[in-house]
């Protein structure tokens, strides 16, 4: 028996302590907003090589020309990492006629935070390291994590550690002061990030976030904004303005290019608990779905429906096979359709068809030892469960922790299935053909009274899919992330004695023609039913365009 098992390779190491460092053009710019006068007290409290500090330097040279080495320390540089704190040390010594005074912090930013919380700074700058958390070291963690309950936060192990670096640099900061940094696009979007946005908008005047259409960090396809913030508030504040600005690349980040798109661009108001990428929208989209939103007769889907992820197998490769390893190894009684690709998700519904013509290209079958005793487990199938352990499919961490590492938990036919990770627009199908799905699509359960079909057709309208475009998460090459509990949020204009004709709407969907079916749809349910007027349901359909828009055009 020949099979081959994928395993996933161990992170990098510069991924695993997050150390991207930014384009100079974005780096000056961020520098030379923030620095104004030269006689600032700056930090940089993740100074890796020392991208930031050159233009620091720079900047508080050509402001304060008389500055040398003798005078008091300025700008307080922390990195934990030595051998980049020696070549930022280097970089900086070996630039000539920058002799502006540094502190050197070699220790990690969270431990150094009570001798810098004793300081207080005019700027903060830099470009935090990008670690998700379970690269997290939990010492560090523990550590960050006491600080932020201290200053109020309740923070969670599923954050990203640059979320804590940020928050803890805004306490950081004097009153007055301002905040200038590199951070991904998850700030927009994230439940983590949620208190951060909060503290953002209560603890500052003006926030300006830049985006790019471009990825300026096209070696982890990460997505970011410059965010610059200004008029750090000595008692906490209810509102703040907020300008949103996309450009193409770091090139265009000129003098002058802020002030002129702020000078004819209106400011947003953010709430709490508001997600940031709605801000992007035009006035009257963003105005639309805003209101929308927040309609009396609109319906979570968390109360239509339950949404879980799919099977997490811990090992796709041996646990997902094609129909003729299922008969070669006789495993006809412990096998369960599955479907792993949204691809194969065409319209409202998954059925026989469909799942024919995605058997015959993909393997479709999930094994299902579950309540199975071992004698009763045929020998083709032993001899298959042998081969996986000489090949070490068990010891991956999710077979590894279970009672018998065969045994795949929360195997179960749902209603119908969510798209996770959307390309073009989200999609509620019907399950008609008793599968279930990998963890790459969403399982839905269908509450007690609630009709599948109408639920499935309701779905398809302008406010749900822009609301999905505001509550999930970008990444590059396009693609929308949409998590269960982000999903369980969507609006819904759910109806049961409403009119809706599924047949017709997936036959739209099939032959390619969202648009027609959006019109079907938002007609019957956003216009006739909610009373939105024709305008501001182009609006709602607009919001959706832009935001779908902006995001598959980032290359």
């Amino acid at each position: 028996m020949k099979i081959a098992f994928e395993s996933k390779l161990p992170a990098d190491p510069q991924k695993l302590r997050g150390g991207y460092y930014t384009p100079a053009l974005a780096t000056e710019y961020l520098v030379n907003w923030a620095i104004r006068s030269g006689e600032e007290r700056i930090l940089e409290p993740s100074c890796g090589d020392g991208n930031f500090l050159l233009p620091i330097t720079k900047r508080v040279a050509e402001l304060r020309p008389d500055i040398s080495l003798n005078h008091p320390s300025c700008v307080t540089a922390v990195e934990v990492e030595p051998n980049e704190l020696n070549k930022a040390q280097n970089r900086v010594d070996s630039s000539i006629g920058l002799n502006v005074p540094i502190e050197w912090i070699g220790d990690d930013f969270f431990r150094a935070y009570p001798v810098l919380q004793a300081e207080k700074f005019d700027v903060v700058l830099g470009n935090p390291p990008f670690i998700r958390f379970q690269y997290f070291q939990e010492e560090s963690r523990d550590i960050a994590f006491g600080h932020l309950r201290d200053a109020g936060y309740k923070p969670t192990k599923l954050a990203n550690a640059w979320a804590a670096f940020v928050q803890l640099s805004i306490e950081l900061l004097k009153p007055g002061g301002r905040l200038a940094m590199v951070l991904p696009a998850e700030l927009l979007q994230v439940q983590y990030a949620s208190e951060l946005r909060s503290r953002f908008v209560a603890s500052f005047e003006h926030i300006v976030l830049i985006g790019f259409k471009q990825l300026i960090f096209p070696e982890i396809q990460q997505e970011v904004v410059l965010l610059l913030a200004e008029g750090k508030r000595e008692n906490p504040g209810d509102d703040c303005e907020i300008h949103t600005i996309d450009i193409n690349d770091a090139s265009e980040l000129a003098e002058g290019v802020l002030e002129n798109q702020i000078a004819h661009t209106p400011a947003r108001h953010s709430r709490k608990g508001m997600k940031w990428t709605s801000l992007y929208l035009s006035e009257s989209a963003f105005s639309a779905i805003d209101k929308a939103e927040n309609h009396p007769e609109l319906t979570r889907l968390s109360v239509l429906a339950d949404v879980e992820v799919g099977v997490v197998t811990g090992l796709n490769s041996f646990f997902v096979i094609d129909s003729e390893r299922v008969r070669d190894i006789g495993a006809e009684n412990f096998s369960t359709p599955v479907v792993g690709k949204t691809s194969a998700l065409k319209g409202l519904s998954f059925g026989v068809d469909e799942f024919r013509a995605y058997r015959e290209k993909y393997p479709s079958y999930l094994l299902n030892f579950n309540g199975i005793p071992k004698n009763r487990i045929p020998s083709g199938v032993h001899d298959y469960i042998a081969h996986g352990e000489s090949a070490g499919a068990h010891k991956g961490y999710k077979c590894s922790i279970r009672k018998r590492w065969i045994d795949v938990p929360s195997i179960y036919i749902p209603d119908g299935f969510l798209f996770r990770q959307i390309h073009g627009y989200p999609l509620l199908v019907l399950n008609e053909v008793n599968a279930t799905s990998t963890d790459t699509i969403h399982r839905v359960r269908v509450k007690e009274d609630i009709n599948p079909r109408l639920l499935s057709a309701s779905f398809v309208n302008s406010l749900t899919f822009a609301w999905a475009e505001v509550a999930g998460r970008s990444y590059g090459g396009g693609v929308l992330e949409l998590e269960p509990r982000e999903a369980q949020g969507l609006p819904i204009p759910y109806f049961p004695d409403c009119d809706l004709d599924f047949n017709y709407i997936n036959e739209l969907i099939r032959s390619d023609n969202i648009e027609a079916a959006l019109d079907y749809v938002d007609q019957r349910v956003l216009i006739n039913r909610l009373g939105f007027s024709l305008a501001e349901t182009i609006a709602m359909r607009t919001a959706w365009h832009e935001l779908r828009n902006r995001r598959i055009n980032r290359r």
